[in-house]
């Protein structure tokens, strides 16, 4: 079977397409900056006996939760930020005092 130039051509074009689209489809993208990355902080208040029993009594259905959120200040970030490291610094002294 004699191969022309054009159907040479045609398959390397194709072959070059296939390993690209390869490559692009196992390119892991650069880390997003920590600014663009969203947290979520969930608080809840505890429940007394009676209050779970009755939680439970009238909730054995289908349940609903509901999520609310609001953009925090510069300040508020930042806060959260020191408090948040502070608590990583206890965590991993902690962690040393236990080891050592």
């Amino acid at each position: 079977m004699k191969s022309t130039f054009k159907t040479t051509t045609i398959l390397t074009t194709a072959s070059l397409a296939a390993v690209l689209s390869v490559a692009a489809a196992f390119h892991v993208p650069a880390a997003a900056p920590a600014s663009n990355i969203a947290s979520v902080t969930v608080s809840a208040k505890r429940m007394s006996p009676e209050q779970k029993l009755s939680f439970d009594l009238e909730s054995q259905g289908v349940q609903t939760v509901v999520i609310t959120t609001k953009r925090l200040s510069p300040e508020q970030k930042l806060a959260m930020a020191q408090e948040d490291r502070a608590v990583q610094v206890a965590l991993a002294q902690k962690r040393l005092r236990t080891q050592g």
